[in-house]
């Protein structure tokens, strides 16, 4: 041991077992050599009767120090119903463990047979070349089936019910002599002389023990008037029965229940009439008339288009008649503040499918008469308004002031006036007053008076006041003098 070589070096003192040492303990460091990987295989017991185990034995060489994981790969040579498939097996220490697969006991006769399980890789073994794979013998135990009776096809027929409308259903019996042991299937094809809504091709009929089987082949009842047909069944070639020669086919008669169309409809014409004229902001009314009043609700088009400027918005518009054969196309102008000339609205019919459009009424307008007044005439050219000052005595009730339009307007002029105190003081001198006037079409002039308080107080003097004018509306006229000075003389 490296121990031991290091008390030599001290004991002998010789250099060698400096180099001893430093050999042993290179060879601790690398450690233990890698251990050995096992080879794994597989030998079979004995063969087996179906119904008993089949045996294997999983083998590890050299035996494995911990348990290790094999897999396996199970199949089968017939149908003794083994669950093929991959398995694990693990094989403990002492390096070998038994694999049992089981096998079913059936009634079927049938050849022998074997079950195979072969080593597939894995992790931690290699598979033996050799004895990578076995098998057990399985053999069966069942006696043949008994040899059966000769069996005797059945012919099979067909047979057509009564004929039917279109909308019932077509009736067949299908027949098979002798009856089957056991539920016969029977292909048949089916097909249609005309068009009634079967769906042809082939189907499958069952013919029961007793022998017979109704087919019931449904037709569809349509609108559509056409010829009387039929519906034939025949009896196809199949596995277990023949076809009779005589009656492997038959025919049952679909009669039409529809009346013939009507003639072809005449497009109706559409013709349109105006309402009367409106003013701007009213709506111009039309009317649609569809001769002859169409069966269902008829969709016209039009294009509607202005004269003047009245808001209305140039387009092609659709208009619904109904059954009535008439309807009402409503039109909306705008009432603006522009004066404008008078113009007009108008509705034109544009073709369109399942009408035509009248030759002498295919257009229709209706007048739009302007509601606005003149612009006002030029600042320069209105009339204006002034006052004058006035003067009265404390004991005559009341100053009257005088005002003025310098020329009589078209239009009605309206001022409004306050009166405002000076050295005079309302309530104690005079009666606050504020109103308007107005100048009807052609007056120029205008009373307005001021009530005075005669206070009966000596030594005050005259007093004054102002009576002031405001023009709110500059359409018609203008302001030459705002305000004028009214005198209360003093008598005391």
């Amino acid at each position: 041991t490296v121990e031991q070589s290091r008390a030599n070096e001290s004991v002998f003192m010789f250099s060698r077992w400096d180099r001893v040492t430093r050999t042993l303990e290179a060879l601790e460091q690398c450690g233990d050599p890698p251990a050995a990987t096992p080879e794994v295989s597989i030998t079979a017991g004995a063969d087996v009767t179906e119904g008993g185990d089949a045996t294997f034995t999983v083998t590890a060489d050299p035996a494995p120090a911990a348990p290790l994981t094999v897999t396996v790969s199970v199949s089968q040579s017939g149908d003794f119903g083994v669950s093929p498939g991959a398995r694990s097996v693990t094989v403990p220490t002492s390096g070998s463990v038994m694999l049992t697969v089981a096998t079913a006991n059936d009634t079927a006769d049938e050849a022998d047979g074997s079950v195979t399980v072969t080593v597939d890789t894995g992790t931690g073994y290699t598979v033996s070349t050799v004895s990578g794979s076995a098998a057990v013998a399985v053999a069966d135990d069942d006696d043949p089936a008994p040899p059966l009776p000769p069996v005797v096809d059945p012919e099979v027929s067909v047979a057509a019910g009564g004929g039917i409308t279109e909308g019932g259903d077509a009736m067949f019996t299908v027949t098979a002599v002798p009856a089957p042991s056991a539920p016969l299937t029977v292909e048949v094809t089916v097909v249609q002389a005309g068009d009634f809504g079967v769906s042809p091709g082939a189907r499958s009929v069952t013919v029961p023990t007793s022998g017979s089987v109704t087919l019931r082949v449904a037709t569809a009842n349509d609108s559509a008037d056409e010829a009387d047909g039929s519906v034939t069944v025949t009896v196809g070639a199949g596995s277990g029965y023949t076809i009779s020669n005589a009656n492997g086919s038959a025919t049952v008669a679909v009669a039409d229940d529809d009346d013939p169309p009507p003639p072809p409809a005449v497009d109706p014409e559409v013709s349109i009439t105006a309402g009367a004229g409106v003013t701007e902001g009213g709506d111009a009314v039309f009317t649609l008339t569809v001769d002859p009043a169409p069966a269902t609700s008829l969709t016209v088009t039009v294009s509607v288009s202005q004269s003047g400027d009245f808001g209305v918005t140039p387009a092609t518009r659709t208009v619904t008649v109904s059954t009535s054969g008439s309807a009402t196309l409503r039109v909306a102008t705008a009432n603006d503040s522009t004066d404008e000339a008078d113009g007009s609205v108008t509705v034109t019919l544009d073709t369109g499918a399942g009408y035509s459009v009248s030759q002498t009424a295919a257009a229709a307008t209706v007048a739009v008469a302007d509601d606005d007044d003149p612009a006002p005439p030029p600042l320069s050219s209105k009339p204006s308004i002034s006052v004058g000052d006035a003067t009265a005595g404390e004991g005559d009730g009341a100053v009257e002031f005088i005002v003025r339009l310098s020329a009589a307007s078209s239009a009605a002029v309206t001022v409004y006036y306050a009166a405002n105190p000076g050295t005079a003081m309302p309530y104690a001198d005079y009666l606050p007053d504020w109103g308007r006037v107005t100048f009807a079409a052609g007056d120029t002039s205008k009373t307005v008076r001021v009530s005075l308080i005669d206070d009966r107080t000596g030594g005050e003097g005259d007093e004054t006041f102002v009576l002031k004018l405001i023009l709110s509306d500059t359409a018609h006229a203008t302001l030459a003098d705002s305000q004028a000075q009214g005198t209360i003389t003093d008598n005391d």
